[in-house]
């Protein structure tokens, strides 16, 4: 396993100054809780970023390894629905921490965290286990696949004009590790409404997913395989589908609503809207914190995630 002392340093570094900054808002009651708030937002998505770049590969590993063996003791069973279970939190936690930047936000009850949490979960688990299976009857196959579909995604986040670094090499740096997350799971990137981006990113998946698991049935030993395949290819089908039904039915019912104008003078910051009524908030950073960095980041998920309550 590949390791970076470099990477540690700089989430470590992170980690602290978030501590110390809730440390300082606590004990002194000094201003500076939004610091900490962008600091542990920050933080987060560094998690999800590990958590694609890192987890969700082992974990289709792992899988792989499973049903290549066809022996696998309980413990794995269980780690590996830790572990799925664990990325799909991982989506919510960075969602939720999203919503800390606007000021009248709505907050996300327990019902819609566990519903978003749900159908990310049924969305995922399909994914990694079709790429798992694909690996099994064609490994040589596995990274020409990736190699193939990554392109197309990292071409997607380009054409959906990006603006999220300060260089252009940072800029295509972060629409690669976008399309490396689209490979598992949906990730808005851009302005705008997302209905349709997100009926033509699930489409495709949807497509590619059904591909891999036909050369998956092609492909297999029959003979080792006939007591659970098509219990399996079954229920990886109906999976996907209940996780888009899901996912409609929390926009549809349980999105929390953002929606309501205000302004802002307390001293602590200001309120932008997006031009159309969406809300975010921008900050007063320490000295050491260049105003256009840090306006930009969260101005850019905020309107990103949040830029119509009526996404699908």
């Amino acid at each position: 396993m590949y390791f970076s002392w470099d990477s540690f340093a700089v989430f470590f570094r992170r980690h602290v100054s978030a501590i110390w900054q809730g440390f300082r808002v606590w004990w002194r009651r000094e201003e500076g809780s939004e610091y900490a708030v962008y600091l542990t937002h920050d933080l987060s998505m560094l998690r999800l970023i590990e958590t694609f770049c890192e987890s969700a590969p082992q974990l289709t590993l792992m899988t792989h390894i499973m049903l290549h063996t066809d022996r696998a003791r309980a413990v794995q069973y269980v780690s590996v629905m830790a572990s799925i279970t664990s990325i799909a939190w991982m989506v919510v936690d960075y969602h939720r921490s999203l919503r800390s930047f606007l000021p009248d936000k709505a907050k996300q009850g327990w019902c819609s965290a566990f519903v978003y949490f749900l159908w990310n979960l049924l969305l995922i688990a399909p994914r990694v286990a079709a790429v798992a299976l694909f690996s099994t009857v064609l490994p040589s196959l596995v990274a020409a696949h990736f190699l193939l579909i990554w392109p197309v995604l990292v071409f997607w986040a380009w054409r959906q004009q990006t603006d999220f670094m300060d260089s252009v090499g940072g800029e295509w740096l972060y629409r690669a590790t976008v399309g490396l997350i689209w490979y598992f799971s949906w990730f808005n990137v851009a302005e705008g409404g997302t209905r349709w981006r997100s009926i033509i990113y699930h489409a495709f998946m949807a497509t590619d997913g059904g591909i891999l698991l036909v050369t998956w049935w092609c492909y297999r030993d029959p003979v080792a395989t006939q007591a659970y395949a098509p219990v399996l290819l079954a229920t990886l089908s109906l999976t996907y589908l209940m996780g888009l039904l899901l996912k409609t039915l929390y926009y549809c019912c349980f999105h929390p609503t953002l929606w309501r104008p205000r302004v802002r003078a307390d001293g602590l910051g200001a309120e932008l809207t997006d031009g159309q009524g969406m809300l975010f908030r921008t900050f007063t950073p320490p000295a050491s914190v260049t105003p256009q960095v840090w306006n930009k980041r969260m101005a850019s998920h905020a309107t990103c995630f949040y830029y119509n309550a009526e996404v699908l």
